[in-house]
């Protein structure tokens, strides 16, 4: 398969270079000769090295070849369609005019060669060039959706950070139920719960500042500290002030980066929360449906 697949490729080319040799031959080196030999005339150079010296320069080396073979055919036939002997008309061969458009057919030929292989060695530098080409196209397609993708992160890292400002400007703040409200929603947004409580008091009173439910409206179970899924205490220096209660945990939620967060999400709550804790009496809290 190898193999017949570049001669069935090289069959056109074939082809046309034989009809080329026949038609500058029949032209070029039969009739001259064939005029020639009739009238007596010798001719040198003889017009055959013109069929041989522009095959040669289209074809290379391969055209030379082709065009000697078929203007020596041409010059044989003609000599003997006329009469004259085959020995006749080759013996002018080494003759000085022929010699020189011999060796003409030489030059020409090697520097079409040299122009083939050329033009061969450019059409293998173009093929590769445009796979080259076709692999950057694909290339860059990628990345442009990588591009797009990375601009969605942005735009999304952009909204992150608007939300984690508001957050941290409601946790430092004076305002218990804010930083409340802060904690909560941070909670929420770094575990992925469904809901999430902060309850602060001292000493076995326990009244709810913050909460939020994103368990939808069909969730009818009441949020009590006693079913959460997880509580962390919040702790002023050595004082527990209050706690964050979550329901709803993911699974993939549950490990020690979680855990450590939500440590530092209490302790940053803590100072607001520690005035609050310490007063016997009801806060004004604020409790939300997260839908």
């Amino acid at each position: 398969m190898w193999i017949s697949e570049p001669r069935h490729l090289d069959r056109p080319k074939l082809r046309r270079r034989a009809l080329d040799a026949f038609g500058l031959a029949v032209a070029l080196a039969f009739l001259p000769e064939l005029v020639a030999a009739r009238a007596g005339v010798v001719l040198e150079p003889h017009p055959g090295w013109i069929a041989v010296l522009v095959l040669a320069a289209r074809y290379g080396s391969g055209g030379l070849f082709t065009g000697l073979i078929a203007a020596a055919g041409a010059v044989g036939i003609g000599s003997a369609v006329a009469g004259a002997g085959l020995v006749t008309s080759w013996s002018r061969l080494d003759s000085g005019p022929n010699l020189i458009a011999f060796g003409a057919c030489l030059a020409v030929s090697g520097i079409a060669s040299w122009h083939l292989r050329r033009q061969a060695d450019l059409c293998e530098r173009i093929s590769a060039l445009s796979d080259r080409a076709a692999e950057a196209e694909a290339t860059i397609h990628s990345l442009r959706g990588v591009v797009a993708r990375l601009r969605a992160r942005v735009d999304r890292t952009s909204a992150s950070l608007s939300f984690l400002r508001d957050v941290a400007a409601r946790l430092e703040g004076a305002d218990p139920v804010a930083a409340a409200e802060g904690a909560a929603d941070l909670v929420l947004a770094r575990t992925g719960a469904s809901a999430a409580a902060v309850r602060v008091g001292m000493n076995g009173f326990e009244r709810l500042l913050a909460v939020r439910d994103a368990r939808g409206p069909m969730a009818l179970a009441p949020l009590t500290s006693g079913h959460a899924e997880l509580t962390v205490p919040i702790r002023n220096g050595n004082d527990r002030v209050g706690l964050i209660a979550l329901w709803g945990i993911p699974h993939s939620g549950l490990d020690d980066a979680t855990t450590h967060d939500l440590a530092v999400i209490a302790s940053w709550c803590a100072p607001a929360l520690a005035v609050t804790g310490r007063r016997p009496e009801p806060a004004a809290g604020r409790a939300g449906r997260v839908g």
